[in-house]
């Protein structure tokens, strides 16, 4: 087991943002956290990352982290891509890439070239402020950082927020690809026929509480999740 948390509670203030809530996650598989917005899912990943206080007890490869820093954290290999990339416009793409390797002792020229054939937009753009990016390159100069920390477990926090269907789709294709090369993902996502078709399990949070879990196809054809989630739903998209 990669990662294992039992009754992880997040409050702030009088506000209890998430109520008891056991994930585990397995090495090189796909979990999805689904629900609406305000159910909980972002405090879920920055409770799981450190950067929020967190009762409970979270374990990951095999270690009891609960009452690790986040730097900690990410050193040991647990990273989180965050909701709307937060990357820094002002640096280019080049430094806003090693600012992901600042946990390594090591040299990462052999990861960020492997990055830069990966993502030939960003090559092109590695001395350009990251301001010039579109969207997608942003998402992908994001997940890249990430990669950067060598990373065993990415969360994504909705990765695909803002993105048109088809750089939703090579979104998705890159989240698979990078699954197949062994890295375990978390996934938050509002995209939840998309988040379903990539994951092998997932959970459905409501209100701060977990309400259903399972494996992916069996909750694609849950009613509940139907009726809630899926009835109508329209893959979001912007230009």
């Amino acid at each position: 087991m990669l990662l294992d948390a039992r009754e992880v509670n997040v409050r702030y203030g009088r506000n209890h943002a998430v109520k008891t809530a056991s994930v585990s996650l397995d090495h090189g598989e796909i979990v999805t956290v689904l629900g609406a917005n305000g159910a909980g899912k972002s405090s879920l990943l920055k409770a799981l990352l450190g950067t929020v206080r967190a009762d409970g007890t979270i374990a990951f490869d095999g270690t009891d982290i609960s009452g690790w820093s986040a730097p900690r954290r990410v050193k040991a290999g647990l990273v989180m891509v965050p909701e709307g990339r937060q990357i820094f416009v002002s640096l280019t793409v080049h430094e806003n890439l090693l600012m992901g390797a600042w946990c390594r002792n090591d040299d990462p020229e052999r990861e960020t070239e492997a990055i830069y054939e990966r993502f030939p937009n960003l090559a092109e753009r590695r001395h350009m402020p990251a301001s010039v990016l579109s969207g997608g390159e942003q998402q992908m100069l994001a997940i890249s950082r990430a990669l950067l920390a060598k990373p065993k477990l990415m969360m994504l926090d909705e990765p695909s927020l803002g993105l048109s269907p088809i750089l939703v789709k090579q979104l998705f294709d890159l989240i698979r690809d990078l699954n197949r090369e062994g890295l375990a993902i978390m996934l938050v996502e509002q995209n939840t026929r998309m988040a379903l078709a990539t994951a092998r399990r997932g959970y459905v949070l409501e209100l701060g509480a977990i309400v259903l879990k399972g494996r992916a196809k069996d909750l694609s054809s849950d009613s509940r999740l139907e009726e809630a989630y899926l009835g109508g739903q329209s893959d979001r998209a912007s230009s």
